[in-house]
């Protein structure tokens, strides 16, 4: 008898377990989708850099509790997409110089490694695929500037990391891109002239990885990458002079 009721017990402790343990993955599930789908709005630029993020809106938006998704901004603020400011709360988080420029060297490190292990590696398809990516960034530059032409510029990149085939490194070139390619304002700011640059500095660089000129297609690269870091430095100064002339117009209306 006590042996029946023993096992029962242990039954009933194990569905109750199972129980748990079904409720908890299922509120992980859903704490990783609301942190996908407010990580898409920020890459999107629907969630703009400086803009607060409401917890109640944010729910209201997504269908959800606000649990999940203070869960999914504490996940954000870790991963240097938002941050948590005493008496503001979560505020989608504004590039700032020395990130940028650390960002950029972390890219230049790593993408010199991918052309050299891709020129090793690459043949006649890779080369067409690579073509097709510079081609679509080259139209785009016919255009006024758009997030588009941001992704199409990350996807010649990514292309090359994917020829030299290290996973890793196109993982974290993924990243680097996130935080700071993408996030970026495309506004009047930006220097359109830039964008025709780079283009070419994309045909160079496709061409010297053709003919296997390793020395040649590393100094393409790396000018490309000094470039593109130099004008979004300046970017930056830009909307840091701009944000403190209004700070100055809004304290001269007060007194």
């Amino acid at each position: 008898m006590h042996k029946v009721l023993h096992d029962k017990s242990i039954a009933k402790g194990l569905l109750l377990g199972g129980t748990r343990i079904s409720k908890m993955k299922g509120n992980e599930n859903l704490s990783g989708r609301v942190y996908h789908e407010i990580k898409s709005l920020i890459l999107r630029n629907e969630i703009m850099p400086g803009q607060k993020l409401h917890h109640q809106d944010l729910s209201d938006r997504l269908g959800v509790s606000r649990t999940p998704v203070r869960e999914a901004l504490s996940r954000l603020v870790q991963e240097g997409y938002v941050n948590l400011l005493p008496n503001r709360g979560f505020v989608c988080k504004v590039i700032g110089m020395q990130e940028a420029e650390e960002l950029y060297e972390l890219r230049e490190c790593l993408e010199v490694f991918c052309v050299e292990k891709a020129i090793l590696k690459i043949s006649d398809e890779s080369l067409e695929r690579l073509g097709q990516k510079i081609d679509l960034y080259g139209h785009d530059t016919q255009r006024r500037f758009t997030r588009e032409r941001l992704i199409y510029d990350r996807d010649i990149h990514l292309e090359i990391a994917e020829i030299a085939g290290n996973k890793t490194i196109k993982k974290n070139l993924v990243q680097v891109f996130e935080r700071i390619i993408l996030k970026r304002k495309t506004d009047s700011l930006y220097d359109l002239a830039r964008g025709v640059s780079a283009h070419q500095e994309h045909l160079s660089l496709v061409d010297a990885m053709r003919r296997r000129h390793v020395s040649e297609a590393v100094k393409i690269i790396r000018k490309h990458i000094h470039d593109g870091k130099r004008n979004v430095l300046m970017d930056l100064r830009q909307r840091q002079e701009f944000r403190k002339s209004q700070v100055i117009d809004q304290m001269t209306e007060i007194y």
